[in-house]
């Protein structure tokens, strides 16, 4: 950054809202993390694969932590120079006007579209699977940015469904539709500005070179309008986008990862407590975030370059996974999305592979196992109290010595798990794929069958992910390190279970694995300060880069086993889930006979 931007008394403010809180951070000019607050927010689930949330609810969660997290910090409001925004890629409906007279619009069927304190559909909600098939089904060339299949967790069959199931003087109330983060920035700065990153990811906007010809992208970028009139969205076309983007195709402008955008409003200053006109980035998906947070760190004081980050991948762990892997050319994998152009870095390429569900995959078949209660009874009558998850980890090492096995690895030699419970996001791109579980006992009942069944979770996770990085590489990707962060990071068997199901090091963010999304925001933060000095049309080449690699670090290295036995067991492992998965969609083929 310019030489202004190294005083020790610029503070930098990141924001980032995940599934279920929204957490606020400040960072020094060097990247020391000074404070984190979160707030947690609801979510209505009114049927099944239904998600539902606040758009109020979620900027209130946000004012209170930006506020905390100042007052635990004890920063001046003047000292922030800069703000980030990042969010999970959820959709929120409104109706138009200025974020003083605009108001949320309901996107829920369960109260017949009239209850608008919940108008966001949130990423996980699974109600567009016909609308998914049917875009999915046109064929169309924008398609093979996304791997050649439309996923229902992207913004357009959540839209088609809207306008498919609304009535439709409630549909035509919706003036906008954003991606949760290019709300945030719009309720901060008053402007609709999307984030290239929200747009190009999950609206199917066409950017950079490359990437598929169609006749309606304007110098073959913007969104195609042909598609959107072969989907059965072409009204949104004929008005010229504005429903989803304010501005259209012919003035339309998004902006990459951090760019300034413009200044905190008047109300969004006093809201969030912080001073009026204080310099916003361009927002980006919360996984980006994770990425950004974590692709640069410097390893023992050694500050990466961009070369060596095309050889690491970005695991965001959290409710469910993300992995954003960087190249200087377009590389396509089938059931992979992207590549995207400069969602994150200008110059580059990001493809990102991901599972639908993983921290929340774990809860789940940790809660709902008969002897749950009876271990977190024993975790917390330790001294002193730990994690359910924690006294799980213990549990194992314990009955894999008493067993006389020389990794817990073992433990599971007769129980497999496919890991596909809420779909395949990758590399199949299949959500009717669900999960399975072969080699269950009757003692599968207590704490040590729970232990060994928490323990086939997390091995059929790393297997997926393996699944996943074999095509990234068979496609032409080269990966050798994994840069993790999210809740998961903190699981410490989940970790060394990855590391030596990939046989790769998994790379530990000094900011900690939890803080590492929020922490990428604040970066965007400090890029929104130094490109606002720049002037608007500063080059952002170099610039993100430069600050991921000066402002973050790694806290530990976890290296894999090169234990011939031990890869063998998960080589084997490996080929059963592969063979689970083939014998599941066999499974459905035979019931569809005659039907």
């Amino acid at each position: 950054m310019q030489s202004s931007d190294n005083n020790n008394n610029h503070v930098f403010l990141g924001v980032d809202v995940g599934s279920g809180s929204s957490r606020a951070a400040l960072i020094t000019a060097s990247g020391k993390l000074l404070a984190i607050y979160s707030t947690p927010f609801s979510t209505s689930r009114p049927a099944p694969d239904y998600f539902e949330q606040s758009s109020d609810e979620i900027w209130a969660s946000i004012c209170t932590s930006v506020k905390a997290a100042f007052a635990l910090s004890k920063v001046d409001l003047t000292q922030v120079r800069g703000i980030g925004f990042d969010a999970t890629c959820s959709l929120v409906a409104y109706s138009a006007g200025t974020p003083d007279t605009a108001r949320p619009v309901s996107v829920s069927p369960s109260s017949n579209f009239e209850d608008d304190s919940r108008n966001i559909i949130m990423w996980c909600d699974h109600r567009a699977k016909d609308q998914a098939t049917r875009i999915t089904e046109t064929h169309h060339d924008i398609l093979k940015n996304i791997g050649g299949t439309m996923s229902l967790e992207m913004e357009l069959p959540k839209t088609l469904w809207l306008k498919e199931n609304m009535p439709k003087e409630r549909w035509q109330n919706i003036g906008r539709l954003f991606d949760l983060p290019d709300f945030l920035t719009w309720k901060a700065t008053g402007d609709y500005y999307p984030s290239r990153c929200s747009v190009v990811c999950k609206w199917c906007y066409k950017a950079g070179p490359e990437s598929g010809e169609s006749p309606s992208h304007i110098a073959n970028q913007g969104w195609p309008g042909d598609f959107m009139r072969q989907i059965g969205l072409g009204e949104i076309a004929d008005d010229d986008f504005q429903k989803l983007c304010g501005v259209g195709n012919a003035g339309q402008r998004v902006h990459f990862a951090g760019e300034h955008i413009g200044g905190l409003t008047k109300r969004a200053a006093e809201e969030l407590g912080l001073v009026e006109g204080t310099a916003v980035g361009g927002a980006v998906i919360d996984a980006y975030a994770g990425a950004i947070g974590t692709l640069g760190a410097r390893l023992k004081g050694v500050q990466a370059t961009v070369d060596e980050a095309h050889k690491r991948i970005s695991m965001i762990c959290g409710t469910s996974s993300c992995h954003l892997v960087m190249s200087n050319k377009p590389i396509f994998v089938p059931g992979v999305w992207g590549p995207f152009h400069g969602v994150m870095l200008p110059e580059m390429w990001v493809a990102e592979g991901g599972q639908s569900s993983t921290g929340q995959l774990i809860d789940y078949i940790t809660k709902t196992h008969p002897a749950y209660n009876e271990a977190l009874r024993q975790s917390q009558s330790t001294t002193p109290a730990v994690s359910i998850y924690e006294h799980l980890n213990q549990h194992l090492e314990a009955l894999a010595k008493k067993l006389f096995l020389g990794n817990a690895a073992y433990l599971t030699r007769r129980l497999h798990m496919t890991p596909d419970h809420h779909g395949n996001r990758s590399p199949f791109a299949d959500e009717t794929m669900r999960g399975s579980i072969s080699g269950l006992d009757l003692n599968s009942d207590t704490v040590d069958g729970l232990a060994v069944q928490y323990l086939a979770t997390i091995q059929a996770l790393a297997l997926g992910t393996r699944q996943i990085v074999g095509a990234l590489t068979r496609a032409g990707y080269t990966i050798e390190t994994i840069c993790i962060s999210g809740g998961l990071s903190l699981n410490r068997v989940f970790v060394k279970v990855l590391a030596d199901v990939m046989q790769m090091p998994v790379v530990l963010p000094g900011s900690g694995g939890d803080a590492a999304v929020v922490m990428g925001a604040a970066i965007c933060g400090a890029v929104a300060y130094e490109s606002k000095l720049r002037g608007p049309e500063a080059d952002m080449e170099g610039m993100l880069w430069n600050a991921m690699a000066r402002l973050t670090e790694a806290s530990d290295v976890v290296e894999p086993e090169r234990d011939l036995a031990l890869q063998r067991f998960y080589d084997n492992k490996f080929h059963v889930v592969q063979k689970m998965q083939e014998d599941q969609r066999e499974y459905n083929k035979i019931m569809m006979r005659g039907l």
